[in-house]
């Protein structure tokens, strides 16, 4: 009877233990053409942001605890890893739309300008 009671513990634990990992959507078509490159570029910082909290969600706590007992940790792992996929697409599809708008060669552009303004 005692055992049943344990395990019946752990798993009610283990269920609810899983970590939220925050969940990343990849930049659309339509979002990508309204964007400006400053704006994109801040889409970028923000992308940084959300990977350091994947980063602070993953660190050992009760919930790596429990889920360890659950399911040694497997739903935490899962979890983190659509964490990381989706962000690392989001960035790449924020780096091509800065691609696309070609958002690195207006700096230069301006720098030619400048040069010429030296002769």
């Amino acid at each position: 009877m005692r055992t049943v009671l344990i395990v019946g513990l752990a798993l009610a634990l283990a269920s609810c233990a899983t970590k939220r990992y925050p969940i990343a959507t990849s930049l659309g078509a339509a979002e990508a053409n309204a964007l400006t490159c400053r704006e994109l570029e801040i889409e970028l910082l923000r992308a940084d942001e959300v990977r350091k909290q994947i980063s602070q969600t993953a660190e050992i706590d009760w919930r790596s605890v429990a889920a360890f007992v659950g399911d040694y940790g497997i739903g935490n792992a899962m979890a983190k890893n659509d964490a990381e996929k989706a962000i690392n697409n989001r960035v790449a599809s924020i780096r091509a739309a800065q691609v696309e708008k070609r958002c690195g060669s207006a700096p230069l552009s301006g720098l030619g300008n400048w040069f010429q303004g030296l002769h």
